[in-house]
């Protein structure tokens, strides 16, 4: 949900004061003409501030008013990590991944929409909020530092493995969705289950470590410790 927004310039009342500066500067305000004069000048100067330098209209996401403060709690703080997966979507090049974070950005969001608009359902998402999207946020920003590896032809490897990580996020989010839509409820505990399964084969969690830590020698492996166990 959002909420319309006016930004102020400051700029009309910048105008005023150097149309009153100048004047004095030129002629002196020691007289009550002078005054006077300065003032118009003054008044004239803010509106043709305010012709040159408008207010701004912006559209901002409203707080969230569930009626619960742990819910709006949670919320503002996922709304956070939406923010951050946003950011580091912007510094990602492929355009198939990006649309593909931008979908899961969109997706994440419409969820945070039906627990404000039904708060009961925190038990449902606890698990989502405090495990499954801040993994998200790291998986997502862990590739966008890999960027400029990935463009010089080196870590395509481990950026692949995320990418198709990424999949089954979006796949994920999908599905708590429609279960939410469908004023349902499902466990992501398979999910991330297999997800963390996966990530462990590849040395890329804390589990899986040792058992990569020959291949880790070969190709430095930047995601030591990305994932935890369980959500905190």
């Amino acid at each position: 949900m959002t909420e319309t927004k006016v930004i102020r310039s400051g700029m009309p009342f910048v105008c005023a004061g150097a149309a009153v500066l100048v004047f004095a500067l030129i002629f002196g305000m020691g007289t009550v003409p002078a005054y006077i004069i300065g003032a118009v000048l003054g008044v004239a100067g803010f509106m043709a501030g305010r012709q040159l330098f408008p207010d701004r209209t912006v559209e901002v996401e409203a707080a969230p008013k569930s009626g619960n403060a742990e819910v709006d709690a949670l919320i503002t703080e996922a709304r956070a990590q939406l923010d951050r997966i946003a950011a580091a979507n912007d510094g990602i090049a492929d355009a198939g991944l990006s649309q593909r974070i931008t979908d899961i950005e969109e997706t994440g969001r419409k969820i945070l929409a039906r627990l404000e608009e039904q708060p009961n359902m925190l038990s449902q998402l606890r698990t989502f909020l405090r495990y499954y999207l801040p993994t998200t946020e790291k998986i997502l920003a862990a590739r966008a530092k890999l960027e400029s590896e990935v463009a010089s032809g080196q870590g395509g490897n481990i950026a692949s493995r995320i990418d198709s990580a990424a999949a089954t996020v979006q796949e994920a989010f999908h599905k708590q969705l429609s279960a939410l839509d469908e004023f349902r409820f499902i466990n992501l505990e398979s999910e991330m289950d297999a997800l963390r399964q996966m990530m462990a084969s590849d040395g890329l969690t804390e589990d899986g470590l040792s058992e990569a830590a020959g291949a880790a020698q070969e190709e430095e492996d930047p995601f030591s410790g990305l994932f935890s166990q369980g959500g905190k």
